[in-house]
């Protein structure tokens, strides 16, 4: 079984944030999201 880092656990948690408020849409949580991403993909 993988572990999952801190980072990755994060980038999960705020998916999960953000699709459950998909009627109500954080610009700044999508933008939070997109950082995390980019910071696993290119550490």
């Amino acid at each position: 079984m993988v572990e999952l880092t801190e980072a990755e656990k994060e980038l999960i948690e705020a998916i999960r944030n953000f699709k459950k408020s998909q009627h109500n849409p954080s610009i700044d949580l999508e933008f939070w999201i997109r950082e995390l991403f980019e910071r696993l993909l290119h550490d």
